[in-house]
């Protein structure tokens, strides 16, 4: 599950580089990343950028941790202090702590003599998104990050994914849907929760997942095995349940005498092509024998598959 934290927040952050910068250093512009030959020489840091602070270079440093770590404090310190002796530059240091897990690592970091006097003292900055309100997100030059408003606090409702896909639309940033998709699904746990989550993104264009380069790019790199099949059977399955809705509002408002035997039959019924013709025939039928026959029809049909 680590893994699907850390690349889905690394893609999210490498699509809007600026507006990460602006999020933890604001008034800074992103300039470029730190180049390879520096980046390999300095560990595995998740985000090294060189960017424009109050007409100063410096570079931006950033951790993502899904857990608390007790050995942040020093993770961060060799990070700084290897890419600001390679770079020549100071060197600002965040850690991203993306769900709550109890208390972590508080700056600074230091390593004291015997006698109690500071050999290194060392400052960096900790962002917890749980405890940042959605609305911060919400600011303008940030919208990239929108996805995140799940991570937020209090962003674990149904309310704040529907605002989530307004925003991310208003904002022309209906490409990030899938990843907000995603990252929504880590955070909603129960089973009722997950089943509202499938229907409500089910309710969006298909086209918007298969032609938004997120999706394509999550795909692209196998974020882990059966990503790729675990989104496309949630988005399956979702249909499936609103198609099944719809057939029995149909038989409810016209046919309610054979509600009961219409249920049986439309629920046992997984196939989305079935479920779609049996959607056309019962909204066209004349009578409830009608409608009997064409489920009958369906159900055979939909049980070969």
């Amino acid at each position: 599950m680590a893994k699907h934290w850390d690349s889905l927040i690394k893609l999210l952050v490498e699509a809007n580089k600026q507006d990460i910068v602006s999020l933890l250093l604001p008034g800074a512009k992103f300039e470029r990343e730190l180049n390879t030959e520096m980046q390999s020489r300095v560990l595995e840091a998740d985000l090294l950028y060189v960017v424009n602070w109050n007409g100063s270079e410096v570079i931006m440093h950033v951790e993502f941790q899904k857990r608390r770590d007790g050995n942040m404090g020093r993770r961060l310190w060799e990070y700084n202090a290897q890419a600001t002796i390679i770079s020549g530059l100071p060197v600002c240091s965040f850690v991203i702590y993306l769900q709550q897990d109890g208390n972590v690592v508080q700056s600074p970091y230091n390593i004291i003599r015997p006698n109690g006097r500071a050999i290194h003292l060392f400052f960096f900055d900790t962002v917890k998104l749980w405890e940042i309100p959605g609305d911060f997100i919400k600011q303008g030059g940030i919208e990239g990050l929108l996805p995140l408003l799940p991570l937020t606090q209090d962003g674990v409702h149904h309310e704040v994914v529907n605002d989530m896909i307004v925003s991310l639309n208003n904002a022309g940033k209906s490409d990030l849907l899938p990843l907000a998709y995603a990252f929504a699904s880590l955070v909603f746990k129960s089973a009722e929760d997950r089943d509202w989550l499938r229907k409500r993104f089910t309710m969006l264009s298909e086209d918007i997942f298969e032609d938004a380069w997120a999706y394509q790019e999550m795909l692209a790199r196998g974020m882990e095995k059966g990503m790729e099949k675990g989104m496309e059977k949630g988005l399956r399955e979702g249909r499936i349940e609103a198609l099944r809705e719809a057939i029995m509002d149909i038989v409810q408002i016209r046919f309610p005498e054979i509600a009961v035997r219409a249920h049986q039959r439309v629920y046992s019924i997984d196939d989305l092509d079935s479920l779609r013709r049996l959607n056309v025939k019962l909204s066209i039928a004349k009578d409830a024998q009608e409608v009997e026959q064409a489920l009958l029809s369906n159900t055979s049909n939909g049980q070969q598959h």
